[in-house]
């Protein structure tokens, strides 16, 4: 799963985000892109979150050429492909590519449906991207094409582009782009939660990606019921998988972490039971993983187990990344991309990361770690929102995540936040 490039971050990098915080300035960066190359898309996924905001735009070659010789003047370590629309669906994508291997700024993850991922594309991917997160989303062609609302043969297409995919990767030699499959769980497809499971296997993609379907209406949400019957059915894929190649199990409609982590605990009670030579015997004898991911898997459960222990932190996105949609709008992030901090069509990327609405916002963050659970939106609030809260119904399922496993940052985030605090 994606860190966002953190980890092309350096000890100089890192300390300058500290110091920022606590001062309420950027000190270099943006160290992270997410770029929009296409504002249309090829599929009309029904559940879209961007379509309310999408044009019919596209980032002009020329000027991202341009941004990325502004990118590398400013430090950015790492970029990030995702939309808007379909960042495949740009009518000159295979130039753009070309355009990022020549600069030499490695894309840290490239999130599409995978429709238009031919073999050419796949070569180029292969010597950029870090990861190519599929968004498949279900797990049958029927499925597919009503969620998506296209034809329902573009499952297979998909297919065949991931397998395609990993046979260039094997040709290059290369572990890169690992390959994470997505599946968006819902009131309608969720009793295919093991023929997901099973498809990703078959495929033999690197990771699993089980999420849900954001601001669905009340009416589309699933009940008590069948809430517990998908937690069944997960448990059921946990139990084979063992966090061998799944990297995330959630859903927007409620906060289900508390019962993943019962799971994992009931499981983990389970294979106790069973002694410890009669696990080694029977690790052994499995013959569905290779050696190197048998050895593994132990290592990610109790990975598994910290990230679901840690505690909520505040957003520190301002000082580390910005998002540039396809029409030269930048925002914040890809939660609040509807929120304009300024235009690289009319400023530059400095000019933009230093402007007054920037500063502002990295106020409105400030604000937030130092009110910590007891924050709420401010009637002058200009670009945070609820979902920016430390505490509450509905949060952002990006605020930590990326550098929450770094245990040389995390001391220094946490007396950071302290110092802030200090200073109300």
């Amino acid at each position: 799963m994606t860190d966002l490039g953190w980890r092309y971050l350096g000890t100089r990098e890192k300390g300058n985000i500290l110091r920022g915080i606590r001062d309420g300035v950027a000190y270099g960066g943006p160290y992270h892109v997410e770029l929009h190359p296409a504002d249309r898309c090829n599929i009309d996924c029904f559940f879209c979150s961007t379509a309310a905001i999408r044009g019919t735009d596209e980032l002009p070659l020329s000027r991202f050429q341009e941004l990325l010789g502004e990118f590398k003047q400013a430090g950015t370590r790492v970029i990030r492909f995702a939309g808007g629309g379909e960042p495949l669906f740009h009518r000159r994508i295979k130039d753009v590519l070309r355009a990022v291997i020549a600069s030499k700024i490695p894309i840290e993850n490239i999130t599409t449906n995978a429709v238009l991922l031919d073999a050419e594309v796949a070569e180029l991917l292969t010597q950029t991207c870090d990861q190519v997160t599929v968004s498949l989303n279900t797990g049958d062609a029927e499925s597919y094409a009503t969620m998506m609302r296209t034809p329902a043969r573009n499952f297979d297409r998909v297919l065949q582009n991931i397998r395609t995919l990993l046979q260039t990767r094997r040709a290059a030699g290369s572990k890169r782009p690992i390959i994470n499959l997505q599946f968006l769980v819902w009131r309608e497809n969720y009793r295919n939660i093991p023929r997901m499971y099973e498809l990703a296997r078959e495929l033999d993609v690197d990771t699993i990606l089980f999420s849900g379907l954001s601001f669905l209406p009340l009416e589309q949400h699933m009940n008590d019921d069948e809430i517990k019957t998908m937690l069944r059915l997960y448990e059921d894929v946990i139990r084979i998988d063992e966090f061998r190649r799944i990297a995330n199990i959630d859903t927007f409609e409620r906060d289900i972490q508390g019962d993943v982590a019962e799971i994992i605990k009931r499981l983990s009670a389970e294979r106790r039971k069973t002694g410890f030579i009669r696990r080694g015997i029977n690790l052994l004898r499995r013959d569905d993983f290779s050696l190197a991911e048998k050895l593994r898997h132990h290592r990610r459960i109790n990975r598994k187990m910290d990230t679901l222990a840690k505690v909520d932190e505040a957003c520190i996105i301002g000082w580390y990344s910005m998002l540039v949609r396809s029409d030269g709008t930048v925002a914040p992030c890809c939660i609040l991309q509807h929120k304009r901090l300024g235009n690289v069509f009319e400023q530059s990327v400095a000019e933009v990361w230093n402007s007054e609405a920037y500063q502002r916002f990295r106020a409105e963050l400030t604000e937030i770690i130092q009110d910590g659970e007891r924050w709420t939106t401010k009637a002058d609030s200009q670009t945070v929102e609820d979902v920016c809260a430390i505490k509450g119904t509905y949060l952002c399922p990006m605020k930590t995540f990326y550098f929450s496993s770094d245990a040389s940052f995390m001391p220094g985030l946490k007396t950071t936040f302290g110092d802030v605090r200090r200073t109300q």
